[in-house]
């Protein structure tokens, strides 16, 4: 994690690529469903070492964490076609792999006739940058997390975070939904979606600034405002949630931020030998950034960290009228890219920590949503290497074996595999 100084410059763009809204604004975002506050401890994690023993596969073996010093290569294998898709699911408990649909369905790749194992289309909707945008199993399998916006009239737009448990036949019934969090939202666009569970089984919450265009209400730097920020909860069984104890800001402001200064973040990833955080966050008008920030000794990276959005984007100053709060530490991205060649919006992305690939070992793998063009980039020789196209990525995640999966627009799902 670098740390920078803020520097300003006077605002030349106004609202810019990559998602401007002309839906109604409204004034002071609210968030719901905290039962009470502060009083679930996480015990911090221990520094990392360079070597980690890793699970893949069958097999232990001891590898450094770091990534391969070898340009991978790889091919893509379309496996399934379906509606367009948001993000897929690893199911450890029944080794499968669940296709999430932005419409609001979740399908099991696992059998031919791609079963619905999840219908909340009576909820949602594919409309834009809305409609189901992330799910999550919980660590034993038994509750799926999703994240969505709300087609009912008084919430409509509005981020819901919920829970459904797994039926004995592996579904999940949508009858049985528990609301966890709800989010105003100013605008349509700008939602982020993504869901990361913890090792504590507390919740990793991507939101975006708000939407329309520039953070026109300067939402991302404000530490008591929900949106632009990563935020994290421990959700209860019977809905709501509570804030863990060791969260960054759990006195003097918002308890639920963990970290701050995001305009889209269009997927997160926790590495799971290391706990650093990687963020895919999507631009403005000229840049596309990557952030990577260390767990050290906490459970997670970026706490109390703030992206510098929309003071920065990448690392270009931005809106000169707003700074990130005292309180939080400024990291720089490590690695942007420029709207050129047709590039306009990141998707994230993981680190590879699976069996089939052994170059592709540590890399982070991302893709640029415009272009279709998927990348590696190595975070120790900050090197990047174009592995190839796969057109409309919205999402690139470990499956249940750990090995890569992209979904997209388009409706394909395509395996990463050996050259």
């Amino acid at each position: 994690m670098i740390v920078r100084a803020v520097t300003t410059i006077v605002l030349a763009a106004a609202i810019g690529a990559c998602g401007s809204s002309v839906e109604t604004s409204v004034t002071n975002p609210t968030i719901s469903g905290a039962v009470t506050t502060s009083d679930v401890t996480s015990l911090p994690r221990q520094p990392e070492t360079t070597t980690t023993t890793a699970t893949t596969g069958n097999e232990e073996t001891n590898r450094p964490a770091a990534p391969s010093s070898i340009h991978p290569s790889v091919r893509f294998a379309t496996t399934h076609s379906l509606a367009p898709l948001s993000d897929t699911v690893a199911d450890h408990r029944d080794q499968r792999l669940l296709a999430v649909t932005q419409g609001g369905t979740i399908h099991d790749l696992g059998h031919d006739d791609l079963p619905k194992v999840l219908d909340i289309t009576h909820l949602t909707r594919q409309n834009g940058e809305q409609g189901l945008l992330g799910a999550v199993l919980s660590h034993d399998g038994e509750m799926m997390y999703l994240n969505f916006t709300s087609t009912e009239e008084q919430q409509s737009g509005d981020t819901v975070i919920a829970a459904i448990p797994r039926a004995p036949d592996g579904s999940f019934a949508s009858d049985d939904l528990i609301t966890i969090m709800t989010i105003a939202q100013p605008y349509g666009n700008h939602n982020g979606g993504d869901l990361e569970i913890l090792d504590d089984d507390s919740l990793l919450i991507a939101v975006g600034d708000g939407g329309s265009g520039g953070d026109p209400q300067r939402h991302s730097h404000v530490l008591d405002d929900p949106l632009g920020k990563l935020l994290r909860i421990q959700p209860l069984s019977d809905g709501g949630y509570r804030i863990p104890v060791d969260n960054p800001y759990v006195d003097g402001a918002l308890g639920e931020v963990w970290s701050s200064g995001l305009r889209n973040p269009w997927r997160i990833d926790v590495d799971p030998l290391t706990a650093d955080l990687w963020i895919a966050d999507v631009g403005q008008n000229e840049h596309e950034e990557i952030n990577r920030v260390t767990a050290d000794t906490n459970l997670v990276g970026g706490r109390g960290v703030d992206f510098g959005w929309s003071s920065f984007e990448g690392y270009a100053p931005f809106n000169d009228d707003v700074s990130p709060d005292e309180r939080s530490i400024l990291a720089e991205p490590v690695y942007t890219y420029p709207h050129i060649d047709g590039a306009c919006s990141v998707t994230g992305g993981v680190v590879y920590r699976g069996d089939l690939i052994e170059d592709l070992w540590g890399w982070y793998v991302f893709g640029d949503f415009c272009t279709g063009v998927i990348s590696a980039y190595n975070y120790v020789s900050q090197s990047t290497v174009e592995l190839g196209i796969v057109a409309m990525p919205t999402s690139i995640e470990r499956d249940h074996r750990g090995e890569i999966v992209i979904a997209t627009a388009t409706g394909d799902v395509v395996s990463v595999v050996r050259p």
